[in-house]
């Protein structure tokens, strides 16, 4: 049985078991041979269940964590056969599949689990179709081919937004991306990190702190976003010395992890960040005459997976 977000919802009504996601998007890098899977749980604080039951259930799953109430599932493209068990491997993703314009995953579940693979995953917004091969409820097992957009994952660095008088990079980037989102049809503002540089910097803004995002972005729109996003950005912009960097890809390169640690740490060089950039493709763009803020938009991108680590100030070398 195949079903629009539309049908899904509406074979919902009789169901009063059936809690819809809110959102699903699948982004991709370059070889699109993994995907990072982020849904919205309709529960207030999201599931730790599931995200155990998935990591202990499917071998595609590399990594899988929560943030709030999105989850992320960084997940392999193939097929697994998984041998589900009540309650110690409930739930699992059995296959990925990446093709020209779209991403399917097919989901796996015994009881509630497999509700989710199927209705409640089919309900929301972002996805394409879902595809029920079993249904699932009570103890039936649930199985379902959800279909969404191919997106490409794109991360963007930022910093040095601000004067003393005026302005504020977090939440200057934040209006921004919100724009974005309502402005392109399946544009989709995911993650928003606000990351503490090395506050003994001398030419630093008031708090020493950048900010880093993550979007997904239709393929062929790419260079159109990233254009928008300059153009909004540039009427926030306030110091003259504003960068941004983007990155396109789902592993951020070791040298600009390495990078951003010794900004939390120390007084980095121009050429030190000068040389990552070179090295590691990184796309930086100046908005004002100086290109003050460099280092730290392209320290930033370095935290995108690392929200915790980002806000911490550091105490001392060696200790973010």
């Amino acid at each position: 049985m195949e079903l629009t977000p539309e049908e899904a919802r509406e074979r919902c009504r009789g169901k009063g078991w059936v809690s819809p996601y809110e959102r699903v998007a699948t982004l991709v890098g370059r070889r699109e041979d993994r995907v990072l899977l982020v849904e919205d749980h309709p529960t207030p604080t999201g599931s730790d269940w599931m995200i155990r039951q998935y990591a202990a259930t499917s071998p595609l799953v590399e990594r899988a964590w929560r943030e709030g109430r999105r989850h992320f599932f960084l997940l392999r493209v193939g097929r697994a056969d998984l041998r589900l068990e009540p309650g110690v491997r409930a739930a699992g993703v059995e296959r990925v599949e990446v093709t020209d314009g779209e991403v399917r995953v097919t989901h796996a579940g015994l009881a509630g689990a497999g509700v989710g693979a199927t209705l409640a995953r089919g309900c929301a917004e972002g996805v394409l179709r879902v595809e029920i091969h079993e249904e699932g409820g009570g103890a039936r097992l649930g199985r379902g081919t959800v279909v969404t957009p191919k997106l490409r994952r794109l991360l963007i660095g930022v910093d040095d937004t601000d004067t003393r008088e005026r302005g504020a990079t977090w939440s200057a980037v934040d209006a921004v991306c919100r724009e974005l989102e309502r402005a392109w049809e399946r544009v989709f503002y995911s993650r928003h990190v606000t990351v503490q540089l090395y506050p003994g910097a001398p030419d630093r803004t008031q708090n020493c702190a950048a900010a880093v995002v993550e979007l997904g972005v239709p393929p062929d729109r790419l260079e159109a976003v990233k254009e928008d996003f300059l153009d909004r950005l540039a009427d926030r912009c306030f110091s003259g010395s504003t960068c941004v960097a983007f990155w396109e890809g789902l592993e951020v390169p070791q040298g600009v992890l390495d990078l951003g640690h010794a900004a939390k740490l120390r007084v980095v060089r121009p050429e030190e960040a000068e040389a990552v950039i070179e090295r590691e493709g990184i796309e930086v763009v100046p908005l004002g005459e100086r290109d003050r803020g460099k280092i730290g938009a392209v320290a930033a991108l370095a935290f995108i997976d690392r929200p915790e680590l980002a806000a911490r100030v550091p105490r001392s070398p060696g200790h973010p």
